[in-house]
């Protein structure tokens, strides 16, 4: 779909060659992509909560460069990025807070997104290694594991899925260390049409900006 499947680039090219071969299919269909709008719905899974939290949500992409994500309906959270700092924006309280995309707390939206320096083949194949593989009935699964200390200690492992007739990921799964799990569904997105720079951009004095 966009850049984010560029994730299996972490694979080492020899060693898994054959297993990852019908993903790495998929993911050259969709690397000249310019742009993504994609419904997506949000499963939450937190250690202290009986229930599941399921949210629906929205993205705007320019792979690469920009991405307006918007979870709830009605609103509750949005992020932006627009190549300088993440903007977090809760939609409730009227708060703003503005991020490194290195910063744990938004690190695993980048890395779902392909965003940022680990989104080049060298990148991520320094980042994450792979666990597992499995195809049927037209889609392929693969789990990872991250390689650096530092992601270690946040993220425990990932999970991609992908349609490989239609050749979009269908779901992407988090398992953090704190014992939270997120499973991202996207819906069939719509590719390469016009997104408007507005949708980047933050109207910043309607938010109280957090120091």
């Amino acid at each position: 779909m966009f850049r984010l499947f560029l994730f299996i680039s972490l694979l080492p090219i020899g060693l898994f060659a054959d297993v990852t071969a019908p993903l790495e299919e998929a993911l050259k269909k969709q690397s000249n992509h310019e742009s993504v709008v994609v419904v997506f719905r949000q499963i939450k899974e937190v250690p202290a909560l009986t229930d599941k939290i399921k949210t629906m949500g929205k993205l705007w992409l320019i792979p690469g460069k920009a991405f307006r994500w918007e979870l709830g309906d009605p609103r509750k959270q949005t992020i932006i990025y627009n190549g300088g700092d993440v903007l977090v924006l809760d939609e409730v309280k009227k708060t703003g807070e503005r991020l490194s995309k290195d910063h744990k707390t938004v690190k695993p939206l980048f890395l779902t997104l392909g965003m940022g320096k680990e989104a080049s083949f060298e990148g991520l194949s320094e980042m994450f290694t792979i666990t597992s593989t499995n195809q049927a009935k037209g889609r392929y699964v693969a789990t990872f594991a991250p390689k650096p200390r530092a992601l270690k200690k946040v993220i425990k492992s990932l999970l991609m899925q992908v349609n490989l007739e239609t050749s979009f990921m269908e779901r992407i799964g988090w398992v953090q260390r704190d014992g939270s799990e997120t499973m991202t569904e996207f819906s069939k997105p719509t590719l390469n049409g016009r997104i408007p720079a507005a949708i980047f951009i933050v109207k910043e004095d309607s938010y109280t900006w957090k120091k």
